[in-house]
């Protein structure tokens, strides 16, 4: 019994170095790994089949309302990057999304999902997309033909919001716009 109690001593004696609470935290550390690794590729599954940036918020949800989702993604993205892989994640300061990384992207770029609009619709779209904003009236310097049923088709797809600025409209790219597209504002 001596033997028990002295060990019980030696025991109180290591719990107060730093040395035995850094161990100790490490012991945690491990019991969590698999948790955490479930966690991750939860988050990887979570981006990948939504095809769109996620808010940190969306992603704990997903994960029962974890609060470490921010470190992961890091995680994750340190993985990716590490395997060499085609995808990459990127963050913005509150959201999250994998993409094709650049090299590999304009091999693959044609297998994207086909957007609903038409032709016409869509190279007026990417018009707006690349110059930020723009004016419905300068529209006509850029194409020819009928212009606002096209402009009716982006606005009712939600792709653009139009706004009255005198006797034309502001067109800009919407959420919906940078969500589909994988862009960033």
């Amino acid at each position: 019994m001596k033997a028990g109690l002295k060990l019980e001593s030696v025991d109180e004696e290591l719990v107060e170095t730093p040395e035995f609470e850094e161990e100790m935290q490490g012991m945690e550390l491990v019991k969590k790994a698999p948790a955490l690794l479930q966690a991750k590729r939860l988050i990887e599954a979570a981006l990948f089949q939504a095809n769109r940036a996620l808010s940190f918020k969306e992603l704990s949800e997903v994960l029962g309302g974890k609060e470490y989702v921010p470190g992961l993604l890091h995680e994750l993205k340190s993985e990716l990057d590490a395997s060499d892989s085609a995808i990459t994640l990127s963050m913005t300061e509150d959201k999250a999304f994998l993409e094709v990384k650049p090299d590999y992207l304009e091999k693959v770029a044609f297998l994207s999902k086909q957007t609903e609009l038409s032709r016409k619709a869509t190279r007026i779209l990417a018009l707006i997309g690349k110059k930020g904003q723009l004016l419905q009236s300068e529209l006509k310097n850029y194409f020819r033909g009928e212009i606002y049923a096209y402009i009716a088709e982006l606005k009712d797809f939600g792709y653009i919001e139009a706004t009255k600025q005198g006797a034309t409209r502001l067109l800009k790219p919407s959420k919906k716009f940078f969500d589909t597209f994988q862009l960033t504002a």
